[in-house]
């Protein structure tokens, strides 16, 4: 017995992992054409604003909580008076540091794909305005190690409901 549910389960998994594709179709064929993001350098608004009397550097607030051993969205917040230059996230890579730019998402939230590895843990963001005036901030992690197949198979089947929720308009 425990031989045929075994079976009957790995047969719905693989299943719901070919339809997975299917169902995020619709939502990857919007946009024929996909725009390449804007360089971290570039002022995304279109107009560089320069607050007179700015001399606050920007106010970064890291969003992130945990990383994961591999590739990790890294999430931060940076308020400022005057338009960002500079937006950066710095960390060890291979035994060498890496630079990645940070892109504006949402609500100053600015983004970047950092791929960590122990024994690497430390993460530096660096924020500088139009005025000249620039802040670091740093986060030590406990970076932990990746899950087994089961597990992020499992992960991944209970996304599925909020795709699909996605997909027709739900929240």
């Amino acid at each position: 017995m425990f031989f045929v549910t075994t079976i009957i389960i790995i047969i719905i998994i693989l299943a719901a992992l070919s339809a997975a594709p299917l169902l995020l179709e619709g939502q990857a064929s919007a946009q024929s054409i996909p725009l390449p993001p804007p360089s971290p350098g570039s002022n995304e608004g279109g107009e560089e604003k320069k607050a007179p009397n700015d001399s606050d550097p920007p106010q970064i607030e890291i969003l992130t909580t945990e990383l994961r051993e591999g590739k990790n969205v890294f999430k931060v917040r940076i308020i400022d008076e005057s338009s960002l230059h500079t937006r950066e996230v710095k960390y060890v890579y291979d035994g060498q540091l890496r630079t990645d730019g940070l892109f504006r998402d949402q609500n100053n939230v600015y983004k970047a794909l950092i791929d960590m590895h122990p024994p690497s843990r430390i993460v530096v963001v660096t924020a500088g305005d139009a005025n000249g005036n620039i802040d670091s901030v740093h986060k030590e992690y406990e970076v932990s190690a990746l899950q087994d197949l089961f597990s992020q198979i499992i992960d991944m089947l209970s996304q599925i409901p909020r795709h699909i929720q996605n997909l027709f308009g739900g929240g």
